[in-house]
């Protein structure tokens, strides 16, 4: 059975490292007693780790890259320990490039660990100059079968979620970071047609209220869900299970491959299976009609 948690998180100036720590670690079993094999945490939720606030990003962004080894070893053995996959959100890492990148790391009961880095930046992202575009797609198989990461903004984008699904990901992570009520309506509304047009599971988390740790940093929304296909076998309107708007809270609900693959086959719409059509029209040549 896979079982997966989302959270609506708080990002808090912690004092230490420890303190990191602890709150992570009751996070991880809050997740276990309800069952959870997979832990979603939101969009740099990895920034909490510096402890300090900072008058700008830059500034918060280079103090976090010494603790990066430390970060990832931490969530291997946390993964390990509770035999739960964690996606830890996002943190934001320096590259060859000497720039920084979003990127999302995905820990694995059995140590390993691999990320997916964002591939579209907002407007604000472009902005502040600092952050790059990651350009690779990846699928993580797992024991509980092939899944995919959309970091916030890519989730808007059909084609990178399309992308993943066609290679076998029948569920979509989306950690969150959404700055007013429109952007998280944009990131919801679109992971909901992603779920609908895929025939797939889509979950998201969000990071909520004031984040502290930049002064460059604004309020956030959040409403963590995990939504399916509104088709047989799924509630009507897709929402398997949303929590509420901006508390502290973590989310959980059940998802069933078998039943992804029920509604692929017998489904009242046959969305997976038909999109090929539309590839197939998408090769001919546009025709422009004078009316």
């Amino acid at each position: 059975m896979i079982r997966i948690a989302c959270c609506q998180y708080q990002i808090e100036e912690l004092p230490a490292w420890e303190s990191y720590v602890v709150k992570t670690e009751q996070l991880v079993i809050d997740a276990k007693k309800e069952g959870a094999t997979i832990l979603l945490m939101p969009e740099y939720a990895g920034i909490e780790i510096a402890c300090k606030k900072f008058n700008t990003n830059g500034e918060l962004f280079a103090t976090l890259q010494p603790l990066i080894p430390k970060y990832i070893e931490f969530y291997q053995k946390l993964a390990q320990t509770n035999q739960i996959y964690i996606q830890a959100g996002t943190i934001i890492e320096k590259i060859q490039s000497g720039k920084f990148i979003n990127r999302a790391y995905m820990f694995s009961p059995n140590g390993s660990y691999e990320y997916q880095d964002k591939l579209q930046l907002t407007e604000y992202e472009k902005s502040i100059n600092l952050l790059q575009h990651g350009d690779q797609q990846k699928i993580f198989e797992t024991s509980l079968g092939k899944i995919g990461i959309a970091v916030c903004y890519d989730s808007e984008f059909p084609e990178i979620i399309r992308r993943l699904v066609q290679h076998g990901a029948s569920i979509i992570l989306v950690p969150s970071y959404s700055t007013t009520l429109a952007s998280y309506n944009r990131v919801f509304l679109s992971c909901r047609a992603r779920a609908i047009e895929n025939q797939c599971y889509i979950a998201i988390s969000y990071v909520i209220n004031k984040v502290d740790l930049s002064g460059e940093l604004d309020d956030t929304y959040g409403q963590a869900a995990i939504l399916g296909p509104a088709d047989i076998g799924f509630p009507d309107d897709g929402i398997i299970t949303q929590g509420q708007m901006n508390q502290p809270m973590l989310i959980t609900g059940k998802l069933s491959l078998e039943a992804i693959a029920l509604v692929r086959k017998e489904g009242q719409v046959h969305n997976f299976e038909d999109s090929v059509r539309f590839t197939q029209i998408n090769k001919e040549e546009m025709r422009f009609v004078p009316f």
